[in-house]
């Protein structure tokens, strides 16, 4: 149990780095799922309602509008996870944290239409947050020993990258509670319930071909230019379609491959880093095809043996 728990608390560590409050919508929603779903071991509860406590715990000064609304969408996230977790028992992960997303979304998005002005501060709040940390680090690097020209550049590239991820929030928001509601999974499944295998291997990953049509709306949107809120809506869409179609087209160039294990994960992965733009492309349009070609499928019966 031991092996699987320092999985866990490395695995969040890590993607905390990327994105701080990444641990925020992993702890929370794991522990409300050892709260609803159990084993009912006194430690675990404690140590859940512990987590639950620390979570919504803060200063009155620090509670600004993000503070809510991270921990606003961390709860419905996980809670939307326990309900797709009942009323699909037979389901695999994927559907059911995609579902969860989904209905956390609509749920979150009729909150902000009901509540006057939501939309619009829910906006700022974001835009004002990726601003400020754009600033900071505007300020660390003209602190430092780099020329003038540098620091004009590096301060043009984070100003706009802060407007993309702005732009970008609800898709970035999306893959972000997936990969979260991931590793929630994978904890819950190997240190509390003792599954071998909580998510199944990454080569076969897949989802409804009929998700494809989430793509086409979002490209038709932005082609059609009926104004700024579609046109973003359909920016996201096609951001957040195209990050799982480059999964699933990873998945299957790992069974064309045949890369397995840990160094294959390390060797995919720095292959990638190395040639972003072209692997990006390449696992989008390989996961596209599958939606028409089923390539595994094609793999398997030219290759009965394998």
């Amino acid at each position: 149990m031991l092996r699987p728990a320092a999985g866990l608390v490395g695995t969040a560590a890590v993607l905390t780095l990327v994105s701080p409050w990444l641990l925020l919508l992993i702890f929370l929603p794991l522990s409300l799922l050892v709260l609803a779903l159990g084993p009912r071991r006194p430690v675990l509860l404690v140590a859940a309602l512990c987590l639950i406590v620390v979570a919504l715990a803060g200063a009155e000064t620090a509670r600004e509008t993000f503070w809510y609304l991270e921990r606003g969408w961390a709860l419905l996230l996980g809670a939307w996870f326990i309900v797709m977790a009942l009323v699909l028992p037979q389901a695999r992960f994927f559907p059911r944290a995609l579902a969860a997303v989904g209905a956390a979304a609509a749920t979150a998005a009729t909150l902000l239409l009901v509540q006057p002005g939501g939309w619009q501060a829910l906006d700022t709040a974001v835009s004002t947050r990726y601003q400020e940390a754009a600033e900071y680090m505007i300020t660390v690097w003209s602190q430092s020993e780099a020329s003038q020209d540098r620091v004009d550049q590096a301060t043009t590239v984070l100003r706009r990258a802060a407007e993309l991820q702005s732009y970008l929030h609800p898709a970035m928001l999306a893959l972000e509670s997936l990969v979260a509601l991931a590793v929630v999974w994978w904890g819950y499944g190997r240190v509390i319930a003792r599954e071998r295998a909580p998510l199944g291997r990454l080569r076969d990953f897949r989802f409804s071909d009929h998700l494809v049509w989430l793509l086409i709306a979002g490209l038709l949107l932005m082609i059609v230019q009926k104004g700024e809120p579609l046109t973003r809506a359909g920016a996201n869409l096609v951001t957040f379609m195209g990050a799982l179609y480059a999964l699933r087209g990873g998945a299957i160039l790992l069974v064309f491959t045949g890369l397995q294990g840990v160094r294959g994960a390390l060797l995919a992965a720095g292959i990638s880093l190395l040639f972003y733009p072209i692997v990006l492309t390449t696992t989008i349009l390989v996961g596209l095809s599958d939606t028409w070609f089923d390539l595994r499928a094609r793999r398997a019966a030219a290759r009965p043996d394998s």
